[in-house]
């Protein structure tokens, strides 16, 4: 049996500009939520249940290849880079999204070119 989600992959992309202007906690959460959402997708599971961000990736399914397709997610995402053996170890969702989170812009640059973005668009 298949479970269909009905949101795009584009509606689940994260506001970049406001995730870079959050403050870290802020960045960790939304990216955790975000981790979740693309592996439910991805490995297909029912809407009962729930990824676990204390749990390993591998634990949870994820492997070689969905590591390579989440990595291209994140880094699209994001816009950042990410290695694919940073997915493959055995580190949960709240580790993996807290090393994205360190590899963001500082909060203040972040923050400074929102801040020109959302002036310009004025």
């Amino acid at each position: 049996m298949t479970f269909q989600n009905t949101s795009t992959w584009l509606e689940r992309l994260p506001d970049l500009p406001a995730l870079r202007a959050a403050d870290t906690a802020a960045r960790i959460r939304i990216i955790e939520q975000y981790i979740c959402q693309e592996l439910t997708e991805t490995l297909d599971i029912p809407p009962a249940y729930r990824i676990n961000v204390r749990r390993p990736l591998r634990s949870q399914g994820v492997d070689s290849i969905m590591a390579i397709q989440l990595k291209r997610k994140l880094e699209t995402a994001l816009g950042v880079t990410v290695k694919a053996a940073d997915l493959l170890r055995d580190d949960s969702v709240a580790e993996v999204a807290a090393l994205l989170c360190a590899l963001m812009p500082d909060r203040r640059e972040a923050q400074a070119r929102f801040a020109a973005t959302a002036g310009a668009g004025r």
